[in-house]
């Protein structure tokens, strides 16, 4: 799941949704507790200005709070200097039941099982160079997978996350958009030199599958979900407040249900949870800048909504939670 700073997230709550992050699917799998989400709180350094401090923190659906030591807090540059001002990349699987982080001791990319095994990635995982503040982690509903995409260099890697090997390596200038539902292909975006953007599904080894430059009305959302199905693409329209299904084959909007979430809020991410189920995450500024976030299953079929799971961030400078 995606890093964010809290002031940011509180910032684009009020004018800008659609930067913030999701919460975990809750009681998955047969675990009997599952990760909402991990943070880093803020601190003061001595210029008096906010700064992450560590360690990283897990918060889990039964209300305990889990320490990660072993996390990097602070990013390295592309020269490898560490840099103290922003947090080291973070993500939480969809089940809550892996996270995915650099280790401190060796910078090796790692994903931690809450029983407490840890795989390892590849050494290159990290190619020399990279400076991890522009690093985004992204796991799978499962866990199964990871997608490593840097923001300034567009390259991203696929990984197995069991065998802790490379799957393959999108081509540069794609930009991440999400796993399938059932995790085997990946939704990516890519802008043309026409200034238009294609959407663009891969499969696990970055063999491409499926191309297409779909209308303005399905380009300019964000954010976008990828059907177990390989084809139907989910997004949501704050315009007509209405959740719609857009299909890569044959070029059309296929489905388009109105739904509208309190306050008329926009979704700051979708994810296919079902072959009848979008859930949606939203976050809400409350008094004193309180950060709630609220999860919301829908039916794209009927519109009919559902609140999952309902929490609040507090004293967080950045946090990543878990989606689906």
């Amino acid at each position: 799941m995606r890093l964010f700073a809290l002031a940011a997230l509180v910032a684009a709550s009020v004018a800008a949704p659609g930067t913030t992050t999701t919460a975990a699917h809750a009681q998955h799998g047969t675990h009997s507790d599952s990760v909402r989400y991990a943070s880093l709180n803020k601190c003061l350094n001595k210029k008096k200005d906010e700064v992450p401090c560590g360690p990283w923190q897990l918060y889990m659906h039964s209300g305990k709070k889990v320490s990660l030591p072993d996390a990097r807090v602070f990013p390295r540059d592309a020269h490898g200097k560490v840099d103290k001002d922003v947090p080291a990349p973070m993500a939480v699987s969809g089940d809550g039941r892996y996270v995915a982080y650099v280790r401190e001791r060796d910078d090796r990319l790692v994903v931690r099982e809450l029983t407490g095994k840890v795989r390892v990635m590849p050494a290159d995982a990290l190619p020399k160079g990279t400076s991890m503040a522009e690093l985004t982690l992204n796991l799978s509903l499962t866990g199964s997978d990871l997608a490593v995409e840097h923001v300034d260099q567009r390259f991203i890697h696929l990984f197995d996350v069991a065998a802790g090997k490379a799957l393959g390596r999108i081509p540069a200038k794609h930009a991440f958009a999400g796993f399938s539902g059932d995790e085997d292909e990946v939704l990516t975006t890519e802008a043309t030199d026409e200034n238009t953007t294609m959407l663009v599904t891969y499969d696990l080894q970055a063999n491409e599958l499926r191309r297409r430059e779909p209308p303005q009305l399905v380009a300019n959302q964000s954010p976008s979900a990828l059907h177990a199905d390989g084809r139907s693409v989910a997004f949501y329209s704050s315009g007509t407040h209405t959740l719609k299904v857009y299909d890569l084959e044959s070029d059309t909007v296929v489905r388009s249900t109105r739904v509208r979430f309190p306050g008329d809020e926009v979704p700051e991410m979708i994810d296919w949870t079902g072959a009848r189920q979008v859930t949606a995450h939203i976050s809400y500024v409350g008094g004193e800048g309180r950060l709630t976030m609220r999860i919301f299953q829908v039916d794209p079929e009927t519109g009919a909504v559902k609140v999952r799971d309902s929490y609040s961030i507090r004293n967080a400078f950045t946090f990543a939670a878990c989606g689906g």
